[in-house]
């Protein structure tokens, strides 16, 4: 799975008011123009598929955005390759392999055993992988 590199903070990025219309309120992108400049002024990550940036816009206004919403000369300029579609991060494949141990089906239910941390994990993972 290919990582793009963050662009760093303080960095001055375009970002096309096009891609972010869905997103933000009307009355804000009534003020923004077509090609939107600002700063990074932070990083804020979402529910584990992606990383955006908080940017600071010429005019004061704080909006957050995502890679797929750059121009493509920013992208370019930061190398960072183009993806539509979201990551998941922990795949069907990856639970699989991590999947390799036995469980014990003899009906112990200490409070010890059940309480182990290990032993939660393993039996999360046992359970998300037929969800995911």
């Amino acid at each position: 799975m290919k990582i793009n590199p963050l662009i760093p903070v303080g960095s001055r990025i375009k970002v096309e008011k096009s891609k972010i219309e869905s997103v933000l309120p009307e009355k804000m992108l009534d003020d923004l123009p077509q090609l939107i400049n600002g700063e990074v002024i932070d990083y804020k990550m979402t529910d584990g598929m992606d990383i955006g940036y908080v940017l600071i816009t010429e005019d004061n206004k704080k909006i957050w955005i995502f890679t797929n919403e750059l121009n493509e000369k920013t992208k370019r300029e930061y190398k960072i390759e183009g993806s539509n579609k979201a990551t998941n991060l922990i795949t069907k494949d990856l639970l699989s392999r991590v999947d390799k141990f036995e469980y014990e089906l003899n009906g112990n239910s200490s409070i010890k055993k059940l309480a182990n941390p290990f032993n939660l994990i393993s039996w999360l993972i046992f359970t998300l992988k037929d969800i995911l």
